[in-house]
């Protein structure tokens, strides 16, 4: 069975949403582990240390480690809020962190949670949307006359030629998606009466803009 497609955010992006003279500076940041999503807080802490709150929540590890804090808010209005709508938007290795400068009104419980989750929103959209593909990578000995054909054909059919060394033979190595794997060692084995056998360097997730 192919793995999930998981989603994430493409690149860090801060946004400011005003709230009854409140400010909150929201920042969404790509994150793979906990130590990264830890630093990123840590930064923003350290950029805003006047603040009277900076509140969090991130998914990291693919999915598999979350965390929250209201920092001080009152519980459940401000951490919370911004998980559940990394985990709404179906996204993992982000962090999110929303910076408040009270503006001395009070907002109250349910105020606070549209606010946070509101900031958090807009710092999601901005931040993009990308996907993770499974990609194979295959090492591929060829001869010097075979090079740029097959260099062709891997292209051609939806493989991603990323070096070629060059010494007494050519060695390619190329990635491809890993549901289109399997046709392509057909198609070269096809193509070469059996000769051609790539050898398998394993799989990865590949981070890719979504439009």
């Amino acid at each position: 069975m192919a793995d999930p497609v998981l989603f994430t955010v493409w690149s860090p992006a801060e946004t400011v949403l005003t709230e009854k003279k409140s400010e909150f500076i929201a920042n969404a940041f790509p994150c793979e582990t906990e130590e990264d999503a830890a630093a990123l807080i840590a930064s923003v802490r350290e950029r805003h240390r006047d603040a009277r709150h900076v509140c969090f929540a991130y998914s990291a590890a693919f999915g598999q480690r979350t965390r929250q804090s209201d920092d001080g808010e009152p519980s459940g209005t401000a951490g919370v809020p911004i998980l559940n709508l990394i985990r709404q938007n179906g996204l993992c290795n982000v962090c999110v962190t929303v910076t408040r400068y009270f503006g001395g009104i009070l907002l109250g419980a349910p105020g606070l949670v549209r606010a946070y989750s509101a900031a958090a929103r807009d710092a999601l959209a901005a931040a993009g949307r990308a996907a993770y593909s499974a990609v194979a990578r295959y090492r591929l000995p060829l001869a010097y006359g075979e090079y740029e054909k097959i260099r062709t054909l891997i292209e051609k059919h939806g493989g991603e030629p990323e070096k070629a060394d060059f010494a007494e033979r050519v060695v390619l190595t190329y990635a491809v998606g890993e549901d289109g794997a399997p046709a392509l060692l057909s198609l070269l084995s096809e193509v070469s009466g059996g000769k051609l056998i790539p050898e398998p360097l394993g799989t990865e997730r590949v981070k890719r803009k979504l439009s």
